[in-house]
């Protein structure tokens, strides 16, 4: 006498729930969005100078960018002096508009600190005009971490 073995499971046919699958997603995509952190940098190209003892920029939502115009050339092909210029928040100001963007800021519990990106070439004493205007901030200036070995 053969065994015969039937199937008592019917597999289910029907649609699938995907309310449950697409609000576990969402809980997801929130978590994720929720526990990332953003780093607010201005968008300003600049290219700081290098330092061995460099520790990166720091996160502060007050950054001066300083850059130099664009190279441009007489009527003679020779070289003009390239101006620096400066951005807070993303928008072209001056020393004495700085000053009083920096002035129109709320005073708050914690102070925070001014980080000044800087080209390599502006001058030093532009630097130290802005660090002079910030008198109610401490100024950070940024660096980059230098690559290669050290020169003596």
């Amino acid at each position: 006498m053969p065994l015969v073995l039937t199937r008592r499971i019917q597999p289910l046919h029907g649609l699938i729930d995907l309310a449950p699958l697409v609000s576990v997603v969402l809980l997801l995509l929130c978590f994720f969005l929720l526990s990332s952190s953003f780093v607010l940098q201005p968008g300003i190209k600049v290219e700081p100078p290098r330092s061995q003892f460099s520790v990166g920029t720091p996160s502060s939502r007050l950054i001066v960018a300083v850059t130099l115009a664009p190279q441009q050339f007489d009527t003679d092909g020779k070289p003009l002096k390239r101006d620096p210029v400066l951005y807070f928040n993303d928008q072209i100001v001056t020393l004495d508009g700085l000053r009083a963007a920096l002035d129109h800021l709320p005073p708050s519990r914690i102070t925070p600190s001014l980080v000044v990106k800087a080209d390599k070439d502006v001058p030093l004493d532009l630097i130290t005009s802005i660090i002079d205007v910030a008198h109610r901030f401490p100024v950070v200036i940024a660096t980059q971490p230098s690559t290669g070995v050290p020169s003596p």
